[in-house]
């Protein structure tokens, strides 16, 4: 047990897949699957600061690699702040996940998937990663698909898009032993360049190869579907971090920053436009995500700007944003007993809802970015970005904030509009306003303190000194 990666990966594996045994004693299981990740972050931030622990006269030293069939996963003390965020944000998502009626193998897979990811950041060559990001689109399917009934079109065309992106990863790995011995190869460089990104744009579901993330936000459970993207979301992103700060011929590739900014305003302008003519609230979340994605590429193509510092301290409260729109949209479908989230059917909820539906329009504002709430001090910084780039891209970041904003008056119109269902008696549980408040609290605190979520994780600066300005 002293070595980094058995703490970390091997015994989080082996726990979520004993969690399965659990499946009869679900509250047991739930509670298991809140402690494990709630420990493992918090021994991760003890030891961030080295892998030396002198505790009741005891002196406990961390190895820091592990070979395995060959490989090797390396996880040194600077780099457990990431393992701490992975396992926080799979702490929260298991401590309401019995709440609601989600797939059977939540608790044990949501465990496995964070170890999974852990994995993903810290093996050695990191072309094999590519092969785990695989392995975890396939152990999402049982999550994403109940029991009993066939994989839909999102499913599929999900696991198509991250099967097709494993390939170009695995080439542009054996492309970078001949870049390293020619370093002055264009024409290779180039080549690997392009298998990367378009790897990383499928595996992310970047426009214009986002087709699934509707699709599979309107087929699956909010609570499931918003973990799971979630931490592919923080994942991919930080990864591809890794891959700019370890290759110098990929980030110095000439006007590079600027195809990564039109990809990102690409992004937002999209899901804004795309999204004020949705009629279904489950695919709405969708976009958001894709919108999220453009911002977090924003971003990364500043580092020049203080882009990076800006990617990390946007981390916690951009996955605080998604815990708490998939909390209101989980509570909402049990709350309604419906799979499906049409606008139609959502005419006068506030009447029936009314503590969830303030949950809900809250959470849309937050991940808008408006004021008064967490993420709007982050996005003001990239607005700000945006707006000392060419007036294209200042138009597309424009268009797409303000298609985000007719979709949320469109949202609200339909929610206090007077209906038949709207005289119906209020239909939820009193007790809900009390987490209500407390998540709007912290949207509001976070405003107004950000360092309560940055404070974290700006620690995280450290893995990606190449990178810093």
């Amino acid at each position: 047990m002293s070595n980094t990666v058995i703490i970390w990966v091997v015994l989080p594996l082996a726990l979520g897949l004993a969690l399965i045994l659990l499946q009869k004693v679900p509250r047991l299981s739930a509670v298991l699957a809140s402690l494990i990740p709630l420990v493992l972050a918090i021994l991760a931030l003890i030891f961030s600061n080295g892998l030396t622990l002198e505790l009741l006269g005891r002196r406990f030293i961390l190895a820091e690699s592990l070979t395995v069939f060959g490989r090797t996963i390396e996880i040194t003390a600077d780099q457990l702040r990431i393992i701490a965020l992975l396992y926080t944000l799979c702490f929260f998502w298991n401590l309401l996940g019995r709440l609601f009626k989600v797939s059977q193998w939540f608790d044990s897979l949501s465990l496995v998937i964070t170890s999974l990811w852990v994995s993903v950041h810290f093996i050695n060559p990191f072309l094999y990663a590519a092969v785990i990001i695989e392995l975890i689109a396939l152990i999402s399917v049982p999550l994403l698909s109940p029991r009993g009934t066939p994989a839909k079109a999102g499913v599929i065309r999900f696991l198509s898009m991250q099967t097709i992106a494993m390939p170009l990863i695995l080439l542009s790995g054996w492309m970078v032993a001949g870049i390293e011995t020619s370093p002055s190869a264009q024409d290779l460089i180039l080549r690997g360049a392009l298998l990367v990104l378009t790897g990383f744009i499928l595996w992310a579901g970047v426009f214009p190869l986002h087709s699934w993330l509707p699709m599979l936000t309107e087929e699956s459970h909010p609570w499931t579907i918003s973990f799971l993207l979630t931490i592919m979301q923080i994942s991919i992103a930080l990864f591809f971090l890794k891959f700019l700060n370890q290759y110098a011929w990929l980030r110095n590739i000439k006007d590079l920053d600027q195809v990564i900014k039109w990809v990102g305003a690409l992004c937002v302008l999209s899901a804004g436009v795309i999204a004020i003519f949705q009629q279904n609230l489950s695919r709405v979340l969708g976009y958001l995500y894709l919108a999220e994605s453009g911002y977090m590429i924003l971003s990364i193509a500043s580092l020049q700007q203080g882009g990076l510092e800006l990617f990390t301290l946007s981390l916690l409260p951009r996955a605080f944003a998604f815990w708490s729109l998939g909390l209101a949209l989980s509570t909402l479908r049990q709350g309604m007993d419906a799979d499906q989230f049409d606008f139609s059917a959502l005419s006068g909820l506030v009447w029936r809802y009314p503590r969830i539906s303030v949950l809900l329009l809250a959470s849309m504002l937050n991940i808008i970015g408006l004021p008064l709430f967490a993420l709007f001090p982050l996005k003001r910084i990239i607005w700000g970005m945006l707006a000392g780039e060419g007036l294209l891209l200042q138009l597309f970041g424009s268009l797409g904030l303000l298609g985000m904003i007719i979709l949320f008056l469109r949202l609200l119109g339909v929610i206090i509009s007077p209906s038949e269902s709207a005289m119906q008696a209020e239909q939820e549980n009193p007790i809900l306003i009390v987490p209500v408040l407390l998540t709007m609290l912290t949207m509001v605190l976070a405003c107004i303190f950000p360092q309560i979520f940055s404070a974290p994780v700006r620690e995280l600066l450290v893995f990606f000194q190449n990178l810093l300005p």
